[in-house]
């Protein structure tokens, strides 16, 4: 009876605090939405608002087929593109919020990684994430058409589907190639392999299967764009400008002249700020990124740990979402060494996409290779075998500290949630 007691009063300890910290993020989220999400405060020559800019008006180039359809609609009546872009990032926020709480409820899952750095902390209702979340919501209704279109044979209509939402996805942002592609092409194989298939044809199958994206994504690649292309898409907006830009904008937006960048030196630009920052550099970089890497992982593959209170407590399979979260980390290495500097966005393409996966093939058991499988039970083993790592305390309060930084480094700036509420706490005192 003792024991039933202090097992019940725990249970409301742990419900009491997970919400708590929930509270926090997603009353930062908040601060930030009515504080950033201003169109007419926007600058046309940053790099989030100008990479919506970007157009097929300088000849095809990477990302602009969105660009060109707001450029279409210029063309039928002037208006501010600004609100255009904002609505859309509007009704994208909203949709994939929807779905990432959908299938958390579902699960049984706590919502408490929800608005952290990790999904949608610094990308929710802001402009700063680009078109992620516009990319991320076509990646589950391509996982859930690719799924419908397994399922049964002469799945005709889901197959087109899903190979025109994949190309226009690709032709909209390329960097959601590495977390949607590799691991259905993945899933594909062991799919076929599983039916007794040979491997070469296995591979034969599944690169004919994907030719539309792998042919795609090696066009985005070759017309990346050059400075006329930049200076023709720039060109291309001058009434918008004339008409809604306090000042007049002759050179490039910021998103528009990395159309002309070298490759080689953005390629290193990116590595070293990424785990030695660039405002102040710093070789304790190196082991606080590997960390939130690892706390990523952990997060993400005992995200059942703590119960929510509201409904049911479910489990989950850990080594299934750590197939699959080694899979998609794997797959965006690129991204997470040499694309892009902004962990704030490309982190919630890991945990996003594989919370996607795992929901929608969680019934196919093992996805993948015995050899995958057979790392994963070992990771989780060691997590499961220890029990501090089990303790939903520790779970809620790596949450609350792990420092995911908005780009760069952790604390090469104000880039962390931490930061940003220590600053606001000082200020509120002080005054």
């Amino acid at each position: 009876m003792e024991s039933s007691r202090r097992h019940t009063n725990a249970n409301r300890v742990e419900i009491v605090f997970s919400w708590l910290v929930l509270v926090f993020f997603s009353g930062a989220v908040m601060m930030g939405c009515f504080k950033n999400f201003r169109p007419l405060g926007w600058d046309f020559q940053s790099y989030e608002l100008s990479d919506w800019l970007i157009n097929y008006e300088g000849g095809f180039v990477r990302r602009g087929l969105l660009g060109q359809v707001l450029m279409e609609l210029e063309k039928l009546h002037l208006y501010d593109v600004r609100f255009a872009i904002a609505l859309i990032i509007a009704v994208c926020s909203v949709a994939i919020l929807w779905i990432l709480v959908h299938i958390f409820r579902k699960e049984g899952w706590t919502l408490l990684i929800i608005p952290t750095g990790l999904c949608l902390g610094y990308t929710f209702m802001n402009v700063w994430g680009r078109r992620d979340l516009l990319s991320l919501t076509m990646t589950f209704f391509i996982f859930f058409s690719y799924r419908q279109a397994v399922s049964k044979p002469r799945q005709w209509i889901q197959w087109t589907i899903f190979h025109t939402l994949s190309v226009l996805q690709i032709l909209i942002h390329e960097a959601s190639f590495f977390y949607t592609f590799p691991i259905l092409m993945l899933h594909y194989f062991y799919r076929l392999h599983k039916q007794h298939i040979s491997v070469p044809i296995s591979i034969v199958k599944c690169l004919l299967q994907f030719l539309p994206m792998l042919l795609t994504m090696g066009i985005v690649c070759i017309f990346k764009g050059d400075q006329h292309v930049s200076e023709a898409i720039w060109a291309s907006w001058n009434d918008v400008f004339n008409a809604f830009a306090p000042q007049a904008l002759t050179t490039p937006g910021e998103s528009v002249l990395a159309l002309g960048w070298d490759a080689g030196e953005t390629f290193g630009n990116h590595l070293y700020t990424s785990y030695l920052g660039c405002f102040h550099p710093t070789y304790w970089g190196i082991p606080m990124t590997l960390f939130n890497l690892l706390a990523t992982y952990f997060l993400l593959t005992r995200v059942s740990s703590v119960r929510t209170g509201l409904y049911p407590h479910k489990g989950m399979n850990h080594t299934m979402m750590s197939d699959i979260a080694l899979v998609q980390f794997v797959a965006l290495l690129p991204m997470y060494t040499v694309l892009s500097c902004d962990w704030g966005r490309t982190l919630p393409y890991l945990v996003i996409s594989s919370v996607f996966f795992y929901h929608l093939f969680k019934q196919e058991a093992p996805l993948f290779s015995r050899r995958l499988n057979c790392i994963s039970s070992r990771l989780q083993a060691i997590i499961s075998g220890n029990r501090i790592l089990t303790l939903p305390a520790i779970y809620i309060l790596l949450v609350l500290l792990i420092p995911i930084p908005r780009y760069h480094i952790p604390f090469d700036s104000l880039n962390t949630f931490q930061q940003r509420f220590q600053v606001e706490l000082l200020r509120l005192i002080n005054h």
